[in-house]
């Protein structure tokens, strides 16, 4: 049991980063509620409306240039997590993903409706600075999203299990996540929650043992 706990932690540190779906998987909200105005004697919009709705800008599940976001990490010492957004020439997007024992490096490639991982380097220490060309010359390695995600899709190699999910954070309690879901054949229950304006901003690891439940997450706490 130890080492089939240690396996699915390993994917679960590793965060999926939209590496091809995998049948035994890998693991991971926005919005604001929408006031009340309905008219007398009209009825309310059906549930799946407006608040469940993703944008239409697949920048918006990357941060802001320079901005960096740190992760609350419990139930592992790796859990703890800070990534660091840098945004390239032609559409490509670098994101640093340090969990204290490693760094890696993930680029992306923003074409039209989706964004496609095109680079990824673990133990990376250096700072990316490639050449237009260099960037382009860049083979796709999987499909990271494609706009509009929906319920039943895909999203960094997880299926889409809900819109429009509340999920808890340190920095902010978000009403209108997209929750990705996965469970290996192992049992373990991975799951990711992305947010327009935010990408990620949550990922559980959940594995029980016997009466015993082993639960590791990493939660937005702060961005500069």
């Amino acid at each position: 049991m130890k080492k089939l706990i240690a396996l699915g932690l390993l994917l679960f540190l590793l965060g999926g980063c939209g590496a091809e779906p995998d049948p035994d998987p890998v693991i991971p909200d926005a919005g604001t509620p929408q006031p009340d105005t309905a008219v007398p004697g009209e009825e309310e919009p059906a549930s799946g409306g407006e608040e469940n709705e993703v944008s239409e800008d697949p920048y918006a599940f990357f941060l802001e240039d320079g901005s960096i976001a740190q992760y609350k990490g419990e139930g592992n010492e790796y859990a703890q997590l800070t990534l660091r957004t840098v945004h390239l020439e032609g559409g490509h997007v670098a994101v640093y993903e340090d969990n204290g024992g490693t760094t890696v490096m993930s680029v992306y490639r923003i074409e039209g409706s989706a964004a496609d991982l095109v680079k990824e380097e673990p133990e990376f220490y250096e700072e990316y600075e490639p050449s237009l060309e260099e960037l382009q010359a860049l083979k796709p390695i999987s499909r990271y999203f494609e706009l509009p995600v929906e319920a039943g899709g895909e999203m960094n190699g997880m299926p889409v299990k809900e819109l429009g999910v509340k999920v808890e954070t340190p920095y902010k309690d978000f009403d209108n996540a997209i929750l990705l879901e996965n469970k290996t054949e192992d049992g373990a229950i991975l799951r990711s929650y992305f947010v327009e304006g935010y990408g990620e901003v949550k990922r559980e690891f959940i594995m029980e043992d016997g009466d015993n439940e082993y639960k590791v997450t990493s939660s937005l706490e702060k961005i500069e």
